[in-house]
Order: structure tokens, then C-alpha cells, then sequence
């Protein structure tokens, strides 16, 4: 439009011009060839010039335009079909979004081909197939996305793996995330998918030979993954035990990170499977060095209920930590339960009573009531005790019900 509007302006700058200078003197021209010839003003020659070319420039123009309209007509039904496609495009993802799952695949596939992006369209649609329970449509739809972008191996896999995962198909999942290992070994999003269908399989050992490689690449933070190793070997310990093997049982703890070994939860884990398997040593030894790195009262409590064969010699060594730790309720406790071991009933009575002052505990005043009943033939303290502990019970269950009320409402 501007160049229009500025081959006018100079189109009119020259007539008005050549209009001027006709006004003083319009001149006089002769053309002549052979026998004839034509005589006239300048003004009228170049008028009747200026008429053939821009005739001239006008049949070329049409000509040009007639050529190119069939090109023209083709440029325009294909960007109609490709603003259609889009529509249609952006219609299928739209019900994608709200859970219509069989219009958002019409919409999809209709407009995949004219799209410009038809492997996005059969992604998503075979995301709506999955979730309107068509899997053959779906793993359809996975075949024409690789047809029409065969580099994309990476990214059809992972959404493959994806829906496979979602759909309970759990070994087929792997079968394509092992497919798509051998084509990016170090792939981020495939190490992780890997690692969550080892889960559902329950494929532990699997899940063991695939930490090194998360820890590598840096797929989980370290807490993470310290979170996940440590479930991890608490499944095979589990699974040890059940085969009633100590030695592997062992392995799988020495195979630990030294850090994890030193957390009183895996140490209080590991020592209850072995009390199973009537590994006392053991599990006193792995008590006293875990509390050289970290003092636990679950662990404290753990050394009081399992006898050595010296009980006094025990009982001396969880005296001695009165000293460097103080007189906490479950150290009390335990040192109540190891001088009922050593049958110093007054001395458990101190202890275990001094251990309901500080914080009492249900399982303080059951282990008095019977020191009291066995021991000490006082039938009235030992009711007394045994009330007091029913008693608490009581409160600390009123107490989580209070707290458990508020979610379950809100559920």
C-alpha cells in the first residue's frame, strides 16, 4: 500500500510537470519511417507512450497473475486447512484438560497430518485413548507418532513407559524403558522411571544394582536417595530373614554406607531381626557403638530388653551412662529392667519410680505393677500401678484421637 501510495505521488509530481512545461511550450515531434510518418506536439507523443508501456506493463501484470493463481489458490486452501488443524488442534487439547477423553482423541487425530506438529497430536492423543480404555488405540497412536518422527525415540518411549506404568503394566513398562537404556544410557527421565518400576515389581536386588547409577547422574538429592537406600535394604533384609539366612542378612548391612549404619532407626531395624534369629551379641554390640554416635532412646531402650549372659557387667555399663547423658526416662527404665535382671528389686523400684517422675510411660508402670506383684508381694501398689497405666493409656489415646479428628472431618 505505501509503495503504491508513493508511485502515485511521483506519477503525479511528473504529469503535473510535464503539464507545466506543455502550458509554455508543448513542443513539436516528428516519427517517420519508410513512407509514413507521424507529426504532433511532444505532450500528445509521450501521452500516447506512456499509454502503450503502462498497457504493456498491465498485460504482463495479468499474465503473471494468471500463471501464479493456481499456486495462489493452493497457498490458501492449505493455510484454511492448517488454521482448521490448529482449531481442531487446540480443541483436542482443551478436553484433553477437562477429562473428555473420546472427543479430545477426534480432535487429535483429525487434525494431526495438517497440523505441522502431528507428533504432539499423537501423544496426546494416545494419552485420551489410554484414559477412555482403548490400549490398542493407544499403542496405535504410539506407532503413527514414531512414523511421522522416527528421531523421537526417546520422548514416544518415555510417554509409552508413562502409560504403561499408569495402566498397570508394569513389565511392559520395563521392557521399554530397558529398550530405551541401551539408546541413553545416562537419560535422567529414564533412570528415574526405571527406578519406579523396580518398586511395583518388587524387583529389590534390581533396585540395588540401579542406585550406584541414580547417585552418579544425580537423580535424587542425597536425602533422597539415603531415604530410598534405606527402605531398600530394609526390603531385603526382610527378605533375608524370611529365607532364615544371617549370612546374607549380614552382607546386606555391611554393604551399607558407614553413615547409614551409624542412624539409630536402621540400627534398631537391623537389631530386631537379629533378636528373631537369637543373635543377642550381636545386637548389644551394634547398640553400644550406635550410641557412641548418636544417643537414642529407642536404642536405650532396646539394650534393657535384651539379657546378656553377664547381666551384671550390663547392667555397670548402662549405669555408667548416667554420668555422660543424665537421668532420662528410658535410661531409668532400662536400668529398672536390667537390676530386675540381677534381681535387686529395690534398686529396680528406685529406678523404674524415678522413671515415672521424670516422664511417665504405660510401659513403666506395667514393668512396676509386676515388680510390685512378683517381687515385692504388695498386691495394693501393684493395682495401683496398673491403674495409673491404664489410666495414661487412656489420655494418650484421647489425646491422638483429638489430633486424628480434625483430618478425618476434613476428609
Amino acid at each position: 500500500m505505501i509503495k503504491l501510495l508513493f508511485y502515485s505521488l511521483i506519477f503525479l509530481i511528473v504529469a503535473v510537470y510535464i503539464a507545466l512545461i506543455a502550458k509554455e511550450d508543448p513542443g513539436y515531434a516528428l516519427l517517420s519511417h519508410g513512407d509514413w510518418s507521424i507529426e504532433g506536439t511532444m505532450v500528445l507523443l509521450i501521452g500516447v507512450l506512456s499509454t502503450i508501456i503502462a498497457s504493456i506493463l498491465l498485460l504482463v501484470f495479468l499474465i503473471v497473475k494468471t500463471i501464479k493463481f493456481p499456486s495462489q489458490i493452493s497457498h490458501w486452501n492449505q493455510n484454511r486447512k492448517t488454521l482448521k488443524a490448529l482449531k481442531n488442534c487446540n480443541q483436542g487439547y482443551i478436553e484433553l484438560a477437562e477429562g473428555n477423553w473420546r472427543e479430545a482423541e477426534n480432535h487429535l487425530r483429525k487434525s494431526a497430518h495438517t497440523s505441522g506438529m502431528p507428533i504432539l497430536n499423537y501423544l496426546a492423543a494416545a494419552r485420551a485413548a489410554q484414559e477412555g480404555g482403548a490400549q490398542q488405540r493407544r499403542d496405535d497412536y504410539l506407532l503413527q507418532a514414531h512414523k511421522s518422527d522416527p528421531q523421537a525415540d526417546i520422548a514416544i518411549g518415555l510417554t509409552q513407559a508413562e502409560l504403561q506404568i499408569k495402566d498397570g503394566q508394569a513389565e511392559q513398562a520395563l521392557a521399554t524403558l530397558m529398550h530405551l537404556r541401551t539408546l541413553a544410557p545416562k537419560h535422567q527421565q529414564v533412570l528415574k522411571m526405571l527406578f519406579r518400576v523396580y518398586q511395583q515389581l518388587n524387583s529389590w536386588q534390581d533396585l540395588e544394582k540401579l542406585l550406584p547409577e541414580l547417585r552418579k547422574n544425580n537423580i535424587f538429592s542425597y536425602q533422597e536417595l539415603s531415604q530410598y537406600e534405606q527402605a531398600l535394604s530394609k526390603r531385603l533384609m526382610l527378605q533375608a530373614l524370611q529365607n532364615k539366612n544371617q549370612g546374607e542378612l549380614n552382607l546386606i548391612w555391611q554393604r551399607l554406607p558407614k553413615a547409614t549404619r551409624t542412624e539409630p532407626e536402621m540400627i534398631q531395624f537391623y537389631c530386631q531381626l537379629l533378636l528373631s534369629l537369637g543373635d543377642h551379641d550381636q545386637v548389644l554390640e551394634l547398640i553400644r557403638e550406635g550410641l557412641k554416635h548418636h544417643w537414642d532412646a529407642a536404642l536405650i531402650l532396646l539394650y534393657g530388653q535384651v539379657k546378656e549372659p553377664d547381666v551384671a557387667k550390663q547392667l555397670e555399663k548402662a549405669e555408667s551412662w548416667l554420668s555422660d547423658n543424665g537421668r532420662s526416662a528410658e535410661l531409668l527404665l532400662t536400668l529398672g529392667r536390667l537390676s530386675i535382671y540381677n534381681q535387686l528389686w529395690g534398686k529396680a523400684r528406685d529406678y523404674i519410680s524415678e522413671s515415672i517422675v521424670v516422664a511417665p510411660s504405660t510401659e513403666a508402670y506395667q514393668l512396676l505393677g509386676k515388680l510390685y506383684e512378683n517381687q515385692l508381694d504388695d498386691s495394693v501398689e501393684a493395682m495401683n500401678c496398673y491403674r495409673e497405666g491404664l489410666l495414661l493409656n487412656t489420655k494418650v489415646e484421647a489425646i491422638k484421637l483429638n489430633e486424628e479428628l480434625p483430618l478425618m472431618l476434613s476428609c
